[in-house]
């Protein structure tokens, strides 16, 4: 059976790498990540009114984000016709409050989340690329805690005034007080992120990171955004709604292929929905990744035996375990 050893016996060897991040990670923080989609969360809450539920019926899948991108996009339409407000309307308001209520009550509050912020980071920094599967704002604002706490910006999503930069490699660069600089990337997107009314995607932006959720549902209410995330459905499926994006396309196909020559794995079970995603690590494989990392929760040895096939079969030879709840990874200080 694979050794699972403690983070710090290996932290060395795959500083500067990549790390990516799944939905233990969120897990770790809170467990209303837990639920596998949000539409399970909806129907856990009472969210999903037998109207809201034909709307996906009729749109045959459960996915909260393709369902509203398709029915804002038809407003759009019906506006640009003059066309009179009638059923796609409706639609799209039921569909979107049951989103924003369902986020509301299943997200993190930042007060709770804080805590964890300095150990977030300082894990975080120790990675030249990091790439969070996970659609909400826990890693973001641990971001801003560290940029904050290290007096300049080390953490950078590359985005710059709201859009996406063109030549994000640029972004490595540091300045300043900065020794190093860390690239932080989405490739099934983020609540922070959004279409405007003219298809471009954006950056949503407060003041203050504590009441960004807010701010982030106001905007969704007053209809000036639409969500751009994805956590539902199969590979195939994802992989759809990724290729519906500029940002998350060049996510998906720029960033994970360069990931370096050492990658860890934190809270990622690489489930047959993330299958896309295997693909694309395997690319990096190709490329220069040439030892991999997995955390592993609770020594749980047959989960740790899987990991190591997935891996081998992707052309990974190189694979160290790890305890998820050991010293230094994550937000185990």
């Amino acid at each position: 059976m694979p050794d699972i050893v403690q983070w710090n016996a290996i932290r060395e060897q795959f500083h500067k790498g990549g790390l990516l991040l799944g939905n233990g990670a969120s897990m770790a923080l809170h467990p209303g990540f837990g639920y596998e989609s949000l539409y399970e969360v909806a129907q856990q809450r009472q969210h999903l009114t037998e109207e809201v539920a034909g709307v996906f019926a009729a749109f045959r899948t459960n996915d909260f984000e393709l369902v509203l991108r398709r029915l804002w996009q038809a407003q759009l339409v019906n506006t640009a016709l003059a066309i009179a407000p009638g059923p796609v309307e409706a639609a799209y308001k039921l569909v979107r409050n049951a989103l924003i209520a369902t986020v509301r009550d299943s997200h993190v509050k930042y007060d709770d989340a804080a805590p964890h912020f300095q150990a977030m980071w300082a894990f975080m920094q120790q990675f030249r690329t990091v790439v969070s599967l996970n659609y909400d704002l826990t890693v973001y604002w641990a971001m801003m805690a560290g940029n904050s706490a290290l007096g300049g910006s080390w953490f950078k999503d590359c985005f710059l005034y709201g859009e996406f930069v063109d030549d994000w490699q640029s972004r490595r660069e540091f300045w300043g007080r900065m020794t190093d600089a860390c690239l932080v990337f989405y490739p099934h997107g983020n609540l922070v992120l959004a279409r405007t009314s003219d298809f471009e995607e954006c950056k949503i932006a407060a003041g203050n990171n504590s009441n960004l959720l807010e701010k982030i549902l106001a905007e969704w209410e007053l209809n000036n955004f639409s969500p751009l995330f994805v956590c539902e459905g199969t590979a195939e499926h994802k992989k759809r709604s990724i290729e519906s994006s500029t940002y998350l396309q060049r996510v998906f196909r720029e960033v994970i292929p360069a990931l370096g020559e050492t990658l860890v794995i934190y809270g990622w079970n690489a489930s047959p929905q993330d299958m896309h995603i295997r693909e694309q690590v395997k690319i990096a494989r190709g490329n220069a990744l040439r030892a991999v990392a997995v955390s592993v929760f609770r020594n749980n040895q047959n989960e740790a035996q899987r990991l190591q096939e997935v891996l081998q079969e992707i052309g990974v030879a190189e694979i160290y375990f790890f305890d998820a709840e050991s010293s230094g990874c994550w937000i185990h200080t």
